[in-house]
């Protein structure tokens, strides 16, 4: 796969476009952020998905779009900004810079901010070897590469991801695939996962969350008030403070493949274990964006709710559920990579704008919940 052309990212002038088959290219840009500090933007198209990708964060995508339409949250390029210019280690540092649409979590243990550990890990604020990016295309499809040291808490990097990404010409999904590296030789946590924002303008007059899991499993964090119905997205113009987070363990959901925007797609996913999907769709059901996964890779699941400035609807694919280091071990959810060990995790995030796609997915969702 997607060896028949390669450009590496020193060969990419800033400003050019590069023309790929079936109306497909690849940008880049130089961003400065509000400090003065230099950020790489690299904007690929398949020829109907677009999307963006960060180098000096972690690979993190930062904008999808289908067609001319932005499918994830409409964030002002203010919150991005060069790690080097986000102190992870102050209160709410690790969201001065939270901008992604795609943002990783971890790998480090996350969801127990102390005087070490930021709240969701340091992967979004690690910068990738610019010499290791690579892009390739064939008659199929396009793939991106890049190798990312995570930053983490020591002098030296304990993991190492690299890093790929898919996609096929004139198709509205995408394929991630991080493979973190342990490079010690001691055994370390692998906690990692991604906070996923896509509610763009589709969903602005509201919609629904299509999840895989009973209302009465999902829980509700933080004593935040509760909601009549916690699958609701509201209109953007309706405020929603504070933060309404529920983590859940979502079923396993059967018969992707009738999904005709996934066909030749799940085959690249290297797992014959069970697979889960959750939605974000409008109103009219006739705009969606999904996420599917298999459960091996991210067994857990958490969404996140505000309407405000900037109206976030966000889904989170994890390891685990942003507990405590104590309440993780209780729970059994802590995985672990042994010294030099690499482990593999798979995501596909999508849109639909098919109806009947998208009563489809909803119908295969919400039988898995029952």
């Amino acid at each position: 796969m997607c060896k028949e052309n390669i450009i590496h990212f020193g060969e990419l002038a800033a400003g050019a476009r590069r023309e790929l088959p079936h109306g497909g290219f690849i940008e880049k840009r130089i961003f400065k952020d509000r400090y003065g500090s230099s950020i790489n933007i690299l904007r690929i198209s398949n020829g109907l998905l677009t999307f963006t990708a960060i180098p000096e964060r972690g690979m993190d995508m930062g904008e999808i779009f289908l067609g001319e339409e932005k499918i994830t949250w409409d964030r002002g390029e203010e919150y991005l900004l060069h790690p080097d210019n986000v102190n992870l280690h102050e209160n709410g540092g690790w969201e001065k810079g939270f901008y992604a649409a795609v943002a990783a979590l971890g790998p480090e243990v996350f969801g127990t901010p102390d005087e070490v550990r930021t709240v969701h890990g340091t992967g979004s604020y690690s910068r990738t070897i610019l010499e290791s990016i690579s892009i390739s295309w064939d008659g199929e499809q396009i793939c991106l590469k890049g190798i990312v040291p995570i930053k983490g808490y020591r002098a030296e990097p304990v993991y190492e991801k690299n890093i790929k990404i898919l996609t096929r010409y004139n198709s509205p999904l995408i394929v991630r695939k991080d493979s973190t590296r342990n490079l010690t030789g001691e055994r370390q946590p692998l906690d990692d996962g991604f906070h996923i924002q896509p509610a763009g303008e589709f969903v602005s007059k509201g919609g629904r969350y299509i999840l895989p899991v009973a209302v009465d499993k999902m829980l509700l964090r933080d004593s935040a008030p509760k909601e009549k119905d916690p699958f609701e997205i509201y209109g953007f113009s309706l405020p929603l403070q504070p933060i309404r987070c529920y983590q859940y363990v979502p079923e396993p959901v059967n018969c992707l493949e009738k999904v005709k925007e996934l066909n030749g797609y799940l085959d690249l996913i290297e797992e014959s274990g069970k697979m889960t999907a959750e939605m974000i769709v409008n109103a009219e059901k006739d705009k969606a964006a999904f996420v599917i996964r298999p459960l091996e890779s991210f067994p857990r699941s958490l969404i996140a709710k505000r309407a405000d400035e900037t109206p976030m609807y966000a889904l989170e694919p994890c390891r685990t559920r942003p507990n405590s280091l104590r309440q993780k071990a209780i729970d059994g959810e802590l995985a672990y990579l042994e010294p030099y060990e690499q482990a593999d995790s798979w995501i596909i995030i999508g849109a639909a704008s098919n109806i009947s796609s998208i009563l489809l997915l909803e119908d295969l969702i919400e039988a898995a919940g029952r």
